[in-house]
């Protein structure tokens, strides 16, 4: 076998998952292993737990503690890196087996899992949530977890990108460091956005300043194109998972891009190779990039006098508006496999997860929560006061086409959006391309 032909373990499993997550498998096979989708769930506790986290989930591993305390059951904790979470599942639900009875899902796998019968229904529990009871649930932040009107998936937090802006060079520009407050109740504030950026793009005390600094490259750069979509009344997918994109609002949102890196030049032409937010972080944390449409988190960093030399001066609100403001929607999940032995026990952990008291803790660990009430409750808001602006985020569209394909024509997508961004097509022309390419994926 030659170099060039050799496919190592990880690429194969990685082949097969998006073979899996992209058809569903329709096969004899999955469907022998499907449970029915609205089967009554389990109710015999084992005094067993094995669930599987991210490694970046540091206050679920607060409730697992939690969990033992209340319960006598000790539950065993696997970590997973978010990059190698498809695989990982993949590898162990083709098997039929689910060494855990609770899995940390993505926004990117949750109807996946859902479409291949991998997962029970957790209708019957996001009902239960919606009583309100514990918190008023950010409803938006669901939008991940659907599959066929079914709910498939239970968020353990939310996040969708805000803007943050450098009130620094805000004021050395001449520009009001409030303004970008409201510019999500207004209409065409992305306007207004340009011509901030352009003020602040130049040569200031002896440094190169951009207006604007973002991770485009790779499918990084859907989420502030899908966010630009939203604003101008778009979506990714119609309600049969059929591309939208190439509307006039993607047009329009492909357009805007490249006029910031292009027309305006306002933005760090570097973006393009950026390929998440930690690449485009630093020049805004140490003052020369003015405004910045990425996660929640970084308000907190770039206001931590330790890591950033704009602390105190770092602005955060939700996205400028040209019909309406939006974004995209980065939550987090919890689903239960079908071949899960301690079914009931999962359960009970996510009750712990989605209570109160675990969204507390969650909220108080850094991660903004799923509940809206929670999340402004005043001593967590003073240590968090961006959690405000993510609430009031969700009142905009947010839905990112979450179909069990999306790990596919995601790279299709965004390919096409670079190929604009270069120069070598016009953005209707790419759009187009973009779903006829999905369309000829999915007969395949």
């Amino acid at each position: 076998m030659n170099e060039e032909s050799r496919v190592t373990r990880r690429e194969l499993l990685d082949r097969t998952s998006r073979l899996a997550l992209g058809a569903g498998l329709a096969s004899p096979l999955m469907t022998l292993l499907a449970r029915a989708a609205a089967a009554a769930p389990s109710t015999r506790l084992t005094g067993a737990l094995t669930v599987l986290l991210g490694s970046h989930m540091d206050p679920v591993k607060t409730l697992v503690a939690k969990y033992q305390e209340k319960y006598g059951v000790p539950p065993r904790v696997d970590l997973v890196t978010t990059p190698d979470l498809k695989n990982k599942l993949v590898a162990a639900f083709l098997a039929r087996t689910s060494p855990w009875d609770a899995v940390f899902a993505t926004a990117q796998i949750a109807s996946s899992l859902a479409s291949n019968k991998w997962v029970h229904d957790a209708t019957w529990f996001i009902d239960e949530l919606r009583k309100g009871r514990e918190g008023r649930l950010l409803e938006r932040g669901l939008s991940a977890a659907y599959y066929r009107g079914r709910i498939f998936a239970v968020p353990w937090v939310n996040g969708s990108q805000l803007l943050h802006w450098n009130k620094k060079l805000f004021r050395k520009a001449g520009l009001d460091p409030n303004a970008p407050l409201t510019w999500h109740r207004q209409k065409n504030t992305w306007d207004i956005f340009v011509e901030y950026a352009k003020k602040m793009t130049g040569r200031i005390d002896g440094q190169q300043v951009y207006g604007v600094t973002d991770a485009w490259a790779g499918n990084h750069v859907l989420w502030t194109w899908g966010g630009l979509l939203h604003m101008h009344g778009g979506r990714f997918l119609d309600e049969e998972f059929q591309p939208t994109w190439n509307s006039p609002a993607g047009v329009a949102a492909t357009e805007k891009l490249v006029d910031l890196l292009h027309t305006h030049k306002v933005i760090d032409p570097a973006v393009t190779t950026y390929t998440w937010v930690f690449d485009a972080s630093p020049a805004y944390f140490n003052g020369t990039r003015g405004m910045f449409i990425t996660w929640p988190f970084i308000a907190g960093v770039a206001n931590n006098p330790k890591a950033s030399k704009i602390a105190g001066d770092s602005g955060f609100a939700p996205n400028p508006a040209v019909d309406t403001s939006g974004s995209v929607d980065g939550s987090e999940f919890f689903s239960v496999p079908v071949f899960a032995k301690n079914e009931a026990e999962a359960w009970r952990f996510l009750r712990l997860v989605t209570s109160r008291e675990g969204q507390r803790i969650i909220a108080l660990g850094g991660w903004a929560g799923i509940y809206r009430d929670v999340m402004t409750e005043p001593d967590i808001l003073k240590r968090f006061p961006f959690y405000e602006a993510l609430a009031v985020s969700y009142n905009y569209e947010v839905e990112g086409g979450w179909s069990p394909d999306r790990p596919v024509w995601q790279e299709i997508l965004s390919n096409e959006i670079h190929e604009v961004i270069a120069r070598k097509k016009k953005p209707r022309e790419a759009l187009n391309d973009a779903a006829r390419r999905v369309i000829q994926s999915r007969k395949r």
